[in-house]
């Protein structure tokens, strides 16, 4: 089978045709991979916090030239999720609500610009990943390798994140988020 190299991460994947993302420019190829690596991911470890990731770290690395609003918005908000479980330690799940926070909190985002091309690892490193141990492994060497790329940008990302007070929460939780969770019931009770 002829290959291609993916012009938005530069994976060396089958040339097929197929479906892509619409605002992520990848080739057909690389979209198919990485629909099967989330497939066996499902089948082999059910939601695992490494899902996260591998969604931002291949999101991230699939910009588009930034005239849609929606390729800035993806690039943006999945660097915010990298930087808070990279950098802060954020447990994933609290990640996704940031996500949330900071799309919220925008009418509009920045064109992001690359350090130096996509990063050294690729969805392919995700493949073959013999455990959950590995398979989490994987993930988060491709997502530092994705994160490391966007270097000239880090500054940015972090303001935007610590816009949502997550780094003064001792549980990486937006601030908003353990405000609320501590609200008194009527009654007396605390939520």
């Amino acid at each position: 089978m002829h290959e291609v190299w993916c012009s938005g991460c530069g994976a060396h994947v089958a040339d097929v045709s197929g479906p892509t993302h619409r605002y992520v420019p990848s080739a057909p190829g690389c979209w198919q991979v990485f629909g099967e690596v989330q497939a066996d991911e499902m089948q082999r470890f059910g939601y695992p916090p490494a899902h996260r990731l591998v969604v931002d770290a291949y999101m991230a690395q699939h910009p588009g030239t930034g005239e849609d609003r929606r390729d800035r918005q993806s690039v943006f908000s999945h660097l915010v999720a990298l930087c808070a479980v990279l950098e802060q330690s954020v447990p994933a799940g609290s990640a996704t609500r940031l996500l949330g926070l900071v799309v919220g909190s925008r009418t509009d985002f920045p064109v992001l610009t690359r350090s130096h091309g996509p990063g050294a690892l690729t969805v392919r490193h995700m493949l073959g990943a013999d455990s959950l141990d590995d398979y989490g492994a994987r993930a988060r060497d491709w997502a530092q390798a994705v994160w490391q790329s966007w270097a000239a940008e880090h500054e940015m990302i972090r303001a935007a994140l610590a816009g949502t007070a997550v780094a003064d929460s001792p549980r990486g939780e937006p601030a908003t988020r353990r405000r609320h969770a501590t609200t008194a019931r009527p009654g007396g009770a605390a939520r």
